[in-house]
């Protein structure tokens, strides 16, 4: 078989690479302790490296994936060529995490702990495209070709596949035993196993660890591999019938039905992308390394057919799907990435649709025969379009704020109409200086009202710290949340104290209303509503029909007294609290008294006029 010939020639190298165990073992003690010391440094008070940007983000995503590249080829390869890709790999990684730092205009500790973590999308796109990497490089040392037999590479990705799936499963049984012992010391008032395993020098070293020893069990073993292998090739290639049925009755309705309800998802392309990547994945799990006994059912050769047909329709609905969205809205950092993801999709298709062509017979020996050639360039478009993402050619941020800015200057993008938050937040140092440019931007084609919005909205967002409302971010000092607020009408300022009183109240401590530190813009309108009476002020989010009523009482101390729901779409009731034109009312039904409390009855219409 040619697998076990594969398997043979590994064992084989493996045998050649002097106490492969010992290797990985200080390999996993040397990933530990750069960890260790990584995560130390970016610890408040950060010191270096992390308080140079440029040097963190790199070391953390070495670091964090290098090692586990000679994890995985040191049982594979000689010593020489694996040093030597180690080193290639080494420099790839260093210079795309020089760029994820110097793209990013916030403080290093969070990003570098961020990736340390694994949450950052570039740790896991790098992840990817080096395992992708990886199978190419170890296959072709091996056959010593620029394009392997296929069925080495079947072998090696799959082998690779389920050893990281079998290492996963592994570090979190693991976790889970050590937590399970800790759970049990702690019914004994025994606490310090939990403070054991809570502690950085012991939790990174035992991790790396026990990662190490499950590569290296489930490499010498690997009769485990080929029957864990086996089991799940089976079991997910019974799902490309249902998925094949299921594309097709789909596609089959889109004749008869319209496809505006596709389109009004705002969510079409994410799944038509989701529907291609799977049926293109139990389509190899059919094929395997292209046997005919491996592919001698004729459920799943007919399933595989037609799956390769039905991508040719899904792919072509995700572009269309896609084109609308940009030509809508323009270019976003995940409309980008969903295009690269199109156009890889887009030479599968060829490919598996052309296999079909020049295979018509599903019963032949060529069943998909030039699926393997597709697999293979394929998997060198992806690393190409990885490296274009990941570097300043194709970064997602700059095409996006590009994007965006270029509609604005030719006014088919409304200024009210831009994402601050978006350009700010997704733009990286692009969208920053983007939005740094917007708070005194000018372009005779705004009028006056369109140009205050959007310097008052690119300010607050150039304030905020943080896109989701962290109330940690609040304003702590009355000077800084005057930052956030705009009084009515124009000219006035708030009343002396009257800024104390609010950050000192209860809502503000709650993190409620413009203490936030995450609103685009707050209004305060002074008003009065007596002729006898002093002004008192509403404060107001921008975007919300709840305001908070704020009145001084005699000694001039300032309360909040009451609540109203204001309508923020009704524009002559802005205009009006903006002038300051408000009229005292008296109530048209009278309040009710209910175990002491105030019920104000609210009238059932109360529309705006416009």
């Amino acid at each position: 078989m040619a697998t076990d010939g594969t398997m043979a020639a590994t064992a084989r190298a493996a045998d050649r690479v002097p106490n492969v165990f010992f290797t990985r073992l200080m390999v996993a003690l040397i990933q530990a302790v750069g960890l260790y010391l990584l995560a130390e440094a970016a610890t408040k008070p950060a010191t270096w490296p992390a308080t140079v940007p440029d040097l963190f983000t790199p070391l953390v995503m070495v670091v964090s994936l290098v090692p586990l590249l000679i994890l995985l080829g040191a049982g594979q390869i000689t010593r020489r060529p694996l040093a030597l890709w180690i080193l290639v790999a080494t420099v790839i990684v260093a210079g795309l995490g020089y760029h994820a730092a110097a793209r990013l205009q916030s403080s290093l500790p969070a990003i570098g702990m961020s990736l340390l973590l694994g949450s950052h999308f570039d740790l896991i796109y790098v992840a990817g495209g080096l395992f992708i990497a990886h199978t190419l490089v170890v296959d072709a040392i091996i056959e010593r070709r620029w394009r392997p037999s296929y069925p080495r590479h079947f072998d090696t990705a799959w082998k690779q596949g389920v050893q990281a799936a079998l290492t996963v499963v592994f570090v979190a049984v693991f976790w889970g035993v050590l937590y399970l012992g800790a759970g049990l010391f702690n019914l004994l008032k025994i606490t310090f196993f939990e403070r054991l395993i809570q502690h950085d020098w012991f939790a990174i070293p035992a991790t790396t660890l026990a990662i190490a020893g499950a590569v290296h069990i489930t490499d010498v073993q690997p009769a485990l591999i080929r029957g864990a292998r086996a089991l799940a090739l089976t079991l997910f290639s019974w799902l490309l019938p249902l998925l094949a049925v299921i594309v097709v009755g789909f596609l089959g309705s889109l004749p008869f039905l319209s496809l505006q309800p596709l389109w009004q998802t705002h969510f079409a392309t994410r799944l038509l992308i989701m529907a291609a990547i799977l049926l293109i994945f139990l389509i190899n799990c059919c094929y395997q390394d292209g046997a005919v006994e491996r592919t001698a059912i004729a459920a799943k050769r007919w399933a595989g057919t037609v799956g390769a047909l039905a991508l040719l329709p899904l792919v072509a609905l995700a572009a269309w799907a896609l084109g609308l969205r940009v030509g809508q809205y323009g270019w976003s950092v995940q409309r980008v990435v969903a295009a690269a993801f199109i156009l890889a999709l887009a030479v599968y298709t060829a490919g598996y649709v052309l296999a079909v062509v020049r295979a018509p017979n599903p019963r032949g020996a060529q069943w998909l025969r030039l699926l393997e050639i597709t697999n293979h360039v394929s998997a060198h478009l992806v690393l190409i379009l990885l490296l274009a993402l990941l570097t300043p050619v194709a970064d997602p941020a700059r095409l996006m704020v590009a994007d965006q800015m270029a509609r604005l200057r030719a006014g088919t993008l409304p200024p009210e109409k831009l994402d601050l938050v978006a350009l700010r937040f997704d733009g990286a140092r692009w969208g920053q200086a983007a939005v740094e440019s917007l708070r005194t931007a000018t372009d005779s084609r705004w009028s006056d009202e369109q140009r205050e919005s959007l310097h008052s909205a690119a300010a607050a967002v150039l304030i905020r710290k943080d896109r989701y409302a962290a109330h940690g971010d609040r304003p702590s000092t009355a000077m800084e949340l005057l930052q956030y607020v705009t009084v009515y009408p124009a000219g006035r300022t708030l009343p002396a104290g009257f800024i104390s009183a609010y950050m000192a109240s209860g809502h503000v401590r709650d993190g409620n209303g413009c203490a936030r530190g995450d609103a685009e813009s707050c209004n305060a309108f002074l008003v009065r509503l007596q002729p006898d009476l002093p002004e008192a002020v509403i404060m107001q989010e921008n975007g919300y029909s709840d305001a908070l009523l704020y009145q001084p009482d005699e000694a001039g101390t300032w309360h909040l007294t009451g609540n109203l729901m204001l309508a923020p779409g009704c524009r002559s009731m802005r205009d009006a609290l903006k002038n300051g034109q408000i009229t005292p009312t008296p109530h048209v039904l009278p309040d009710l008294m209910a175990g002491g409390i105030r019920l104000t009855i609210t009238p059932a219409s109360n529309k705006c006029p416009e």
